[in-house]
């Protein structure tokens, strides 16, 4: 449907449920069937630029040696020509067998010496991998497919593609790539998977994911920093990334991740999702309804918010060891950005603390405005300085942002949402409104299941190529009997596997647990809301009423299934076990009591701020 069309769509049912409405429908009808203006759009993102994303968005990912993988990006920069040759033998190829195209690459990168890559090893054991080896593999692995994105680019616009530009792309992509996996502050380990949650939108709702967080921080919180056997060491989270509300509780996971902080993320999440109104979090642009046809850009104005992420956004966290990623779109140009606070290419290289605490901010704010409900955000941190646009909520593209963790190389997520499994079923409208909000919750439904099994097919895709880029590199190994074990990551020296963490996105799909040669490199546990009786919110509704229930049973489905999350998490120890078997009633009952009084949460508030 027309973006304008939408709008107009919104703007009507809001005009009908105004108490001064003036319009009939034949003028929204007209309205509806008005032509639209020819307006100067945007110009097009160049060839080159959208070279250089497709670049980066196949070689990004977790390396066990950062600093020496940056190198050979910067090489393949430098030196394209297998990725230029592969590219032109795959068009030649177009509607026939390319094997030969993907086998030449191959013959040309597997022995080593390119882009500084090391010789193939003679022997292998997969109880002591080196991080050269698995860390070639996962690099030629994910090189490997450039070339194929680039064809359908390509495709896509009907040319073949300037060779020069496709050089320049190339360039740019891996140096922009290798600049961000250098500054990362968390890498590939071999002995420990890298940890990801991945949290989905919902507005209030985000109660929900809040209390799961709560209850696992807490976990955290009780075991971190204490050597075996009781303690779990180092155990954490290596990655939160989210859209909406699930972009405000990664800032707080980040922010727990920050020495000294742990407490105060904890009490500000719980405060946030149980304690909260409207009054508190926005104002509302209080003027004639019409305005928003013309030129009012949204009802509300999140300055509460701002103001709260602004108390509890510390410096220190752009440099921890917990990476933050806040998804938002650009209408402008449809764009999905994933926004990272160790990405070089986030801030500007002289920005002070203050200016990237405060783009950081901007970038949480723009991941939950909604279209027509809240004023767009103008800008997003850049290399630059700021990225200039109109970024809105990114569940509009992303609302359960999986394929970020993916793509930066998680091994091990959990994937909280606020939804549940289905589309819950709703009484036949009454009117058209009824109508219209049905239809966008149906609109959203169906992202949420797709974006995951596409993250899910990505992941498998990734990993099933490093397997087969490890068989072929080391085909030639003394002793071919270690080659399973090291190619499948099954060794002592890696991760182990345990299929019972695995947790299906929908009822059809399998799981990387069917596939033995991925099943120890990928894994994902699903916690969706659970299909209750319990109120939920709708809009921008904030009500403790309602959150309360929805934090607790947060709370409660984390402990049902906590040691599902320390298997997935390899968290060990007496500490994190005995958290296990607290009775569940037990932890709610911890929650509540750190609840406020609900009547100090909404005493002396209005129902609503005007922002004048």
């Amino acid at each position: 449907m027309n973006p304008s069309r939408t709008y107009l769509l919104c703007f009507a049912a809001m005009a009908a449920l105004s108490s001064g409405c003036f319009l009939r429908t034949g003028y929204v009808l007209e309205a509806l069937n008005a032509p639209s203006e020819l307006k100067t759009p945007p110009l097009p993102i160049s060839v080159r630029e959208r070279v250089g994303r497709l670049t980066r968005s196949h070689l990004m990912d977790a390396y066990a040696n950062p600093a020496e993988v940056a190198r050979w990006m910067s090489a393949l920069g430098s030196s394209p020509q297998p990725i230029v040759e592969q590219l032109e033998c795959l068009r030649a190829n177009a509607g026939g067998s390319n094997a030969t195209c993907y086998d030449t690459f191959l013959k040309r990168t597997l022995g080593g010496g390119i882009w500084g890559l090391p010789a193939a090893p003679s022997t292998v054991d997969p109880s002591a991998p080196t991080a050269a080896e698995v860390d070639a593999q996962r690099f030629l692995a994910n090189a490997l497919g450039i070339a194929s994105s680039l064809v359908a680019l390509g495709d896509s616009l009907s040319d073949p593609l300037n060779p020069h530009h496709v050089t320049q792309g190339l360039r740019e992509g891996a140096e922009s790539t290798a600049q961000y996996i250098s500054a990362r502050r968390w890498s590939r380990k071999l002995g420990r998977p890298s940890n990801a949650v991945v949290l989905s939108g919902g507005g209030a709702n985000g109660a929900f994911s809040a209390g799961a967080m709560w209850r696992l921080l807490g976990i955290l919180e009780s075991c971190r920093g204490k050597p075996a056997p009781e303690g779990c060491g180092d155990a954490r989270i290596d990655l939160a990334a989210g859209t909406s509300t699930g972009a405000l509780i990664s800032t707080l996971v980040d922010l727990f991740h920050t020495p000294g902080q742990e407490q105060k993320a904890r009490d500000v999440l719980i405060d946030n999702y149980t304690c909260s109104v409207e009054s508190d979090l926005y104002c509302v642009n209080s003027t004639w309804v019409w305005k928003i046809a013309s030129d009012l850009k949204g009802l509300v104005r999140f300055d509460g918010i701002q103001d709260k992420l602004r108390a509890a956004v510390v410096p220190a966290q752009l440099t921890n060891g917990t990476e933050l990623v806040a998804v938002s779109v650009d209408f402008n140009t449809g764009d999905v950005h994933g926004i990272s606070d160790q990405d070089p290419a986030t801030f500007p290289p002289t920005a002070t603390d203050a200016q990237k605490v405060d783009g950081l901010i901007n970038a949480v704010l723009a991941s939950i405005v909604e279209p027509v409900l809240a004023e767009p955000v103008p800008w997003v941190p850049s290399r630059e300085g700021r990225l200039e646009g109109t970024f809105l909520d990114g569940g509009v593209r992303s609302g359960l942002p999986l394929l970020q963790a993916v793509q930066r190389g998680a091994e091990r997520v959990l994937i909280l949402s606020t939804r549940g499994l289905q589309t819950e079923p709703s009484p036949p409208p009454e009117n058209a409104v009824g109508t219209l909000m049905r239809t966008i919750d149906l609109f959203v439904a169906q992202p949420f299941v797709g974006e995951v099994q596409q993250a899910e097919l990505a992941a498998v895709g990734r990993r099933f190529a490093e397997y087969n880029v490890c068989t072929l590199r080391l085909a030639q190994v003394e002793d071919a009997s270690t080659v399973p074990a090291y190619c499948q990551r099954t060794g002592q020296g890696f991760v182990p596997v345990d299929p019972k963490s695995l947790r299906a996105a929908t009822s059809m799909w399998m799981g990387p647990a069917h596939f033995a040669q991925v099943a120890s490199s990928w894994r994902a546990a699903w916690m969706f809301r659970p299909e209750s009786a319990l109120a939920t919110a709708s809009g921008y509704s904030f009500s403790p009423k309602v959150m309360r229930p929805l934090f607790k049973d947060g709370v409660k489905t984390l402990q049902q299934r906590c040691s599902e999350v320390l298997r997935l998490f390899e968290i060990h120890g007496t500490l994190a076990q005995e958290e296990c078997a607290r009775p569940v009633d037990e932890v709610v009952q911890e929650a509540e009591s750190r609840f406020a009084p609900e009547g100090q949460c909404t005493s002396g508030k209005p129902s609503q701020r005007s922002c004048d």
